[in-house]
């Protein structure tokens, strides 16, 4: 997977040095040709420079300085280049131009920090994966998530806790750790906050899979979520846009399931929006080898020990849309082993009939019938 690592301005710097200009263009000396040469270089550094200073200058009582950027800077126009500096000058005539500088930085920098959304809500959106797609995120709070196939979330961090929903499919957590916000993912009925973790979740039906690989999870049965309606609309990226608010709140009672620890999978019954409570129907320890196996698709495997042929087609169709039908009843049950390539259907589909006295016939371009081979 590749990624693209971009180096973004410093922020800070670049809000010190704004302020910094502008007490230079209103001061009292005309600003050098040096000077202005410095200040048209400063300007091109990023379009970050440029919305800073033109951001400073509207705030600071209608300086006409970003109007004189596009002519020759000068004090053609002094009276009205008077401004938020020049009437702090007279309000507190003690204050030194480097006290002046310092004050405006500060108000500068808080005003830009009240006005700026909260970063921590950046990633509050929907992502979806298609059928055979998979998806790797970093949300704000650098928590990763991996979506695997035909799989879906929804991200409502807010000012107390880090909530995700999983609408449908499996995704794998690497969470971040920040005490004051938990991070807790829904699915079904149940309710997984992350106690310094990672974890993968998978929804299937009125079953829900929690599966740890480190630290631990606390689970919980919610006996009723309200969330806002959103309309949703498929992009070519794979996120589904909503419109309005985007919380995730509890609202019923909330009963503690238990806690599983790195090793350690438990399945949860219960469906979101009906009368049945979530309960832990399993806790089992799950073996190094068996969780290599389990999570083998975050690698872009799928990995198979012996499972039986229907427990082998029911995973693969999730990869893929073409239709697989066992015919043959009798071969329901053979053991299938092998790492596949997800996505490299006929090449799985080939395996099949080399390898384990099966024939894979081909009715159309989306429909296969897997039955015995005949000898």
């Amino acid at each position: 997977m590749k990624n693209n690592i971009v180096e973004f301005p410093d922020r800070t710097a670049i809000e010190k040095e704004a302020g910094a200009w502008l007490i230079k263009l209103d001061g009292d000396n005309v600003p050098s040709a040096e000077e202005l040469a410095s200040l048209r270089e400063w300007l091109e550094r990023s379009p970050v420079h440029r919305e800073q200073l033109r951001s400073f200058a509207e705030f600071w009582g209608k300086m006409n300085v970003l109007t004189e950027l596009a002519v020759p800077l000068g004090h053609a126009n002094g009276r009205a280049k008077r401004s938020f500096v020049e009437n702090l000058r007279h309000a507190i005539p003690q204050l030194g131009q480097a006290s002046i500088v310092t004050a405006v930085i500060v108000i500068g920098v808080a005003t830009t920090f009240w006005l700026r959304p909260d970063p921590f809500l950046s990633s509050n959106d929907f992502y979806a994966t298609a059928v055979g797609q998979q998806r790797s995120m970093t949300l704000a709070d650098g928590s990763v998530v991996l979506l695997n196939t035909n799989s879906q979330i929804k991200v409502a961090y807010d000012n107390e806790y880090r909530n995700v929903r999983l609408l449908q499919g499996e995704a794998h957590f690497t969470v971040e750790k920040n005490a004051e916000h938990p991070f807790r993912v829904y699915a079904g009925n149940g309710r997984m906050q992350a106690l310094g973790t990672a974890f993968s979740v998978y929804l299937k039906d009125d079953t829900v899979n929690v599966t740890v690989t480190e630290g631990k999870v606390e689970l919980a049965c919610v006996s009723r979520l309200v969330t806002n309606q959103l309309l949703q609309q498929e992009t070519p990226l794979g996120t589904v846009k909503s419109s309005g608010s985007n919380a995730i709140v509890d609202s019923g009672f909330v009963e503690t399931l238990g806690t599983i620890k790195a090793g350690e999978s438990a399945t949860l019954q219960g469906v979101l929006g009906t009368d049945t409570v979530s309960t832990i129907d399993a806790i089992e320890i799950v073996e190094v080898q068996e969780m290599a196996k389990r999570l083998s698709w975050r690698e872009g495997m799928l990995t198979f020990a012996g499972d039986p042929l229907e427990v082998v087609v029911d995973e693969i169709s999730r990869y893929t849309t073409v239709s697989i039908e066992i015919t043959d009843p009798d071969v329901r049950s053979t053991r299938i082993g092998g790492r596949f390539p997800i996505g490299e259907t006929d090449a799985m589909f080939d395996a099949l009939e080399a390898n384990f006295g099966l024939r894979v016939t081909r009715l159309s371009h989306n429909h296969v019938l897997v039955s015995v081979a005949e000898e």
